[in-house]
């Protein structure tokens, strides 16, 4: 195989036979302009070329609608077969005529000389690439964020099926809004961020470790965030060239365990080396890039600070979808979980009352603007029109909050820290699929079940009826224990001063 390294989650993939994009991801922002692709890629051109796209899954980091629409739509297009409908018809709908959503575990022939084989985690999957005797998995965002369980399981699961992996590419980075964007007294935004990313790194030297392929490469993670209140989050992020060394002092001696290489837009891994030749690696400053994010989004640096306020009737229109929205998903909670909730949301491009105060009641919501918000809100969402519209208005919209960073939330008090109101506000703001709407489509979920191994589907249950994913987001270990609590309970090592960014842009920032 021959691997040129594109941007973020985005390879090519060149087999004898076959040119393969994966995740590709260049054309534009995502969700609602906070993400941002960096460095830019080189070479994206290339995909031009691409036969087959594999996309992992559905978050627009991942399955992007404009660089989709930019690509050849003579490509072969995969995609996970999972218990939600709808991706195929989406995907098509882009102009592609030959998608397949690929079954768990089942091997694509899509070549002569190279198959494929998707592994579902939850809304992610790994995808596993077989050509001329090589093996490639990639892991992008399906395991370096999950309890350890569940990694364990997959790490079994691979193992089991694929004795000897020359290459694993698995993302190190975090996407989520919990907990950087959640705030109040006496939190240290910093330093919580700081532990929250050592512990995807250390997720990712497990299981590198586990999987001991000949090369490991760090990748996922090729974004930043432009807003001023955020932007100490891109500096948060664990230094890919340094994980190396991280998995050295922690894991194994260097020359006695899989090689961990960190690749920028335009290195390639040919032959079991890696050919360095991106140009940022000229451009380099103490061996960093964070420098050029001013460099190459000046221009929408400076646009954000143009405030664009919208109208009266928008907001109105706005407000009055918010609560029919919320009025429909506050069945999702038992009444003793919305009692007394209240919370504000702040919009910061309404001019006058920019302040909606939401109290649930197990009759209706009440929704009222204010100049201020509630003095007994529990808490207060500052986010634009545009982010809560997006939310309220699509399936997996709401993923611009809880992925995209939409919202910082404003805790009233740290004793909320310990439980999961925020997360019950941003459901009442979201549109995600229901088991109600499962219901709806019964054979669906049973064909899901049907055609996948008994075994991995007996595992999807235990998953849901233990919520080990709740083991990683934790309120009370990431909001109110102190740093060295939150690294106890994980196995993690203090951190040395090497394995940080050399800037304290972020702390200045986050302070």
């Amino acid at each position: 195989m021959r691997i040129e390294y594109i941007c973020h989650a985005c390879l090519l993939i060149e087999t004898e036979d076959l040119r393969i994009a994966t995740d590709p991801w260049f054309d534009g922002p995502a969700f609602c302009g906070q993400w941002h692709v960096f460095p830019k890629p080189v070479n994206t051109e290339k995909l031009n070329a691409a036969d087959t796209i594999l996309i992992s899954h559905g978050h627009e980091d991942h399955l992007h609608e404009n660089t989709l629409r930019s690509l050849p739509k003579t490509a072969r297009v995969f995609y996970p077969y999972s218990f939600f409908g709808g991706a195929k018809e989406y995907i098509e709908g882009l102009g592609f005529d030959n998608v397949t959503e690929a079954v768990t575990l089942k091997q694509y022939k899509i070549s002569p000389k190279t198959s494929i084989t998707f592994i579902i985690n939850s809304h992610d999957s790994i995808m596993v690439i077989e050509s001329g005797g090589e093996v490639l998995v990639n892991l992008n965002d399906a395991l370096h964020s999950s309890p350890a369980k569940v990694i364990d399981f997959y790490l079994n699961l691979i193992r089991e099926r694929w004795r000897k992996i020359d290459y694993v590419f698995c993302g190190f980075g975090g996407a989520s809004y919990f907990p950087n964007t959640m705030h109040f007294a006496g939190k240290d935004d910093w330093e919580r961020g700081i532990v929250r990313e050592q512990l995807f790194v250390h997720n990712f030297c497990r299981i590198v470790d586990g999987l001991k392929p000949k090369i490991a490469v760090p990748f996922a993670a090729d974004f930043v965030l432009l807003s001023d209140q955020q932007r100490w989050i891109n500096e948060a992020r664990f230094p890919r060239n340094k994980i190396a060394g991280y998995y050295a002092t922690h894991f194994g001696p260097i020359g006695q365990g899989p090689r961990i290489e960190d690749m920028y837009s335009g290195d390639v891994l040919e032959n079991g080396e890696v050919k360095k030749r991106s140009p940022y690696r000229k451009q380099m400053v103490d061996n960093d890039l964070l420098h050029l994010i001013e460099v190459q989004y000046a221009e929408e640096i400076a646009a954000r600070c143009g405030r664009r306020f919208i109208d009266e009737s928008e907001t109105e229109q706005l407000v009055e979808r918010l609560q029919a929205n919320a009025e429909k998903r506050k069945t999702l909670f038992s009444p003793k979980r919305i009692k007394d909730l209240k919370f504000s949301l702040h919009l910061t491009d309404v001019a006058k009352n920019q302040y909606v105060n939401i109290q649930v009641q197990p009759e209706k919501v009440i929704v009222e603007r204010s100049g201020e918000p509630a003095k007994d809100s529990l808490l207060t969402m500052k986010l634009s029109s545009e982010i809560l519209r997006y939310s309220i208005s699509s399936d997996w919209g709401a993923d611009v909050i809880c992925l995209g960073y939409g919202a910082e939330i404003e805790l009233s008090a740290t004793k909320l820290g310990e439980i999961d109101k925020e997360n019950i506000c941003m459901n009442l703001l979201a549109c995600y699929p229901t088991i109600s709407d499962l219901k709806k489509a019964p054979l669906r979920t049973l064909q899901f079940l049907l055609i996948n191994p008994p075994r991995f589907t007996r595992y999807i249950r235990k998953l849901k009826k233990f919520n080990l994913q709740s083991e990683n987001y934790n309120r009370k270990t990431w909001l109110v224990n102190d740093v060295g609590e939150i690294r106890k309970n994980y196995g993690l090592p203090d951190l040395a001063p090497e394995f940080r960014h050399g800037s304290k842009m972020g702390l200045q920032r986050a302070g």
